[in-house]
């Protein structure tokens, strides 16, 4: 495997945990005193890091409040989570021989038919290799999945360590390490010609763009017949936020904005 060379920079740890911070003082209403105590003690270089950038300021009582910027900023990633779902998630099993998308059979199966047919050894998860090809940063991708799969746990003691220290962010660079690259996606075709990652990729995205599309109108032809159906293709239980069309996804080089924004 050889050894790891991809790092998530400590810049990059304190904008993510800022957010999953930013999320617990909004949705819980959780508060933080500036006189910190406790495991709180450990968030210190994240609340200085957080009052730098303006997300954050002191109240009349003494306690952190979010500013118009952290809402802003907490949006962005509310939106970033929503693109991620309704437009990403899809290319983590996919048969390249194929050319076979497991989303396909989303709604044929229940939860734990799904799971084996996801385990399927033939799928391969390209969401790292169209991170890079869509020139956005492959750990936002990793981060949003660990989100998704509830990764980041604050409910047990020592969670403020963690959250900027914990193996977890070890994790993500060896997720982005070892995943399939755009140029592992090459191959020589029967004629002899070489076909590059970009190409196939291209080609890839298209097909994703149409399944998504089409899903998507399943899903909502479903839940207004009010149907009973053993799985959820899109299943947040956060606010919708529709940041784009599916008709732009069409377009391979498509990118949406928000995935340049803090």
């Amino acid at each position: 495997m050889g050894s790891r060379h991809f790092v998530i920079t400590e810049e990059q740890k304190k904008e993510y945990a800022a957010g999953i911070l930013l999320d617990l003082m909004q949705k819980e209403g959780v508060s933080f005193s500036v006189v910190l105590s406790g495991g709180d003690c450990d968030l210190e270089p994240l609340f200085v890091h957080m009052m730098a950038k303006d997300y954050i300021d002191i109240d009349e009582e003494n306690c952190y409040h979010m500013t118009a910027k952290g809402l802003e900023k907490l949006d962005n990633l509310k939106k970033r989570y929503e693109e991620y779902l309704a437009h990403f998630d899809l290319y983590c099993a996919v048969d390249l021989e194929k050319g076979e998308f497991a989303f396909d059979k989303i709604f044929d199966m229940d939860d734990d038919e799904w799971d084996d047919y996801l385990s399927q050894e033939r799928f391969d998860d390209i969401r790292i290799a169209i991170a890079w090809f869509k020139k956005i940063n492959p750990t936002d991708f990793v981060f949003l999945s660990f989100l998704k799969e509830g990764q980041f746990n604050l409910n047990h003691e020592g969670w403020q360590f963690e959250l900027l220290s914990g193996l977890i962010w070890e994790q993500m660079e060896e997720i982005v390490d070892t995943a399939i690259t755009v140029e592992d996606l090459s191959y020589t075709d029967d004629t002899g010609e070489r076909i590059l990652g970009e190409a196939v990729l291209e080609d890839i995205l298209r097909q994703g763009a149409s399944l998504n599309e089409k899903l998507h109108g399943q899903e909502a032809n479903l839940s207004q017949d009010d149907n009973e159906y053993p799985n959820d293709f899109y299943d947040d239980q956060q606010e919708p936020y529709i940041v784009t069309t599916y008709e732009s996804y069409y377009d391979p080089y498509y990118i949406s904005p928000i995935w340049f924004i803090y």
